[in-house]
């Protein structure tokens, strides 16, 4: 495999020095999120983005570091997780750009989605997808990860299209501020962007198409990191309100449900540095299914030993 273009490579590093400038600002500046209820005691979205902004630190961060080592030296598991993480840099920082307040932050969110959309389809346009089956082969739970992905889509739908419809058919129409105006973001980038790719990975898994291949790996990093950030964000929002850190349970369920998945997906993955799917024949690249070695974690599975 190819070494991922330089301008990739160039625009991703952009992405993570703007992302994590952002949240190290966050985390240790006051005037990240402004209170949106000043009246009451605390500052519960500053809670929130702490909480999301410590765990953007400690997975997706470091996890893009060693995903763009790999990927600049042509490991394709590496290519395949940082275009995971830049999937999830793009929706964190889109989320953050067109959501109030407006803060000093602001050209940092823009900078930092505004690197991470073209280095993702420079990325994912520099993947050989009819060669990715060679890679993979069918040592990878296929079934369960394609449900996984269409019961994400499906909760996610179900969640906030409820009160969606509801607010439509009673009329309640008008301009959200405060937190409600962040949901509504929320709301449009979760249907408009998480839902769609839950149901395409699951359908072109199910497929057995090359290209669910390409949309799983992006789907599932996409989880570890969006896992992390739910679960990190509810954490410090129940120590930050006193209130029992049980609450976040769920969400850290899913998180390590994603993790597991994808463990199992990217173990799968042979060397990508193989044969191009022009040396096989169509038979040959349905047959051949190589499996990795077992690694420790993630870091290990993204080929920093040279290896895919």
């Amino acid at each position: 495999m190819k070494p991922m273009p330089r301008s990739a490579v160039v625009l991703s590093l952009g992405v993570v020095v703007s992302a994590a400038a952002a949240c190290l600002l966050t985390l240790f500046g006051r005037d990240a999120f402004p209170d949106p209820t000043p009246a009451t005691p605390g500052n519960s979205v500053l809670a929130e983005a702490r909480g999301w902004s410590a765990a953007t630190l400690l997975v997706a961060v470091p996890l893009a570091l060693v995903a763009l080592r790999g990927a600049h030296r042509g490991v394709l598991r590496s290519r395949l997780v940082g275009l995971g993480v830049l999937a999830y840099f793009t929706y964190m920082d889109l989320e953050l750009a067109v959501s109030p307040p407006f803060t000093a932050l602001y050209l940092l969110y823009i900078a930092a989605f505004g690197c991470a959309i073209p280095a993702f389809v420079i990325g994912v346009a520099s993947v050989e997808v009819t060669a990715l089956p060679v890679s993979f082969g069918e040592d990878f739970p296929r079934r369960t990860i394609a449900g996984f992905s269409l019961l994400t889509a499906l909760l996610l739908a179900v969640a906030w299209l409820k009160p969606i419809v509801s607010h439509t058919l009673a009329g309640e129409f008008g301009w959200p501020v405060g937190e409600d105006a962040v949901q509504h973001v929320v709301h449009a980038l979760d249907l408009g962007l998480q839902v769609p790719l839950g149901i395409a990975t699951g359908v072109m898994l199910l497929r057995r198409r090359p290209v669910g291949l390409l949309l799983a790996a992006v789907f599932l990093i996409n989880v570890v990191c969006m896992g992390a950030g739910l679960t990190g964000m509810v954490l410090w929002s129940t120590a930050d309100a006193g209130t029992s850190p049980w609450i976040a349970a769920p969400f850290a369920v899913f998180w390590l449900v994603g993790v597991a998945l994808a463990l199992g997906f990217f173990r799968a993955g042979a060397h990508g540095s193989g044969p191009s799917p022009g040396a096989l024949s169509q038979h040959q690249s349905e047959a051949v299914g190589l499996a990795g070695p077992h690694g420790a974690g993630l870091a290990r599975l993204l080929g920093a030993d040279g290896r895919a």
